[in-house]
């Protein structure tokens, strides 16, 4: 089951989705910490991220 996170940010359009959620978390901090200088706790990014199921 895909794993997807969008960015909350304003004017943010980041998004990604992944069948590995490590692989998002991943990501995720990454976009945080080069795109709004920043960093997100773990928590945040598992609140935020969705699990997508295929049609």
């Amino acid at each position: 089951m895909p794993y997807q996170f969008e960015c909350s940010g304003e004017h943010c359009q980041f998004m990604i989705r992944s069948s590995s959620s490590d692989e998002v978390e991943r990501l995720v901090r990454a976009h945080v910490r080069m795109t709004h200088n920043g960093r997100i706790a773990k928590a945040d990014i598992e609140r935020e991220m969705d699990r997508v199921e295929l049609a």
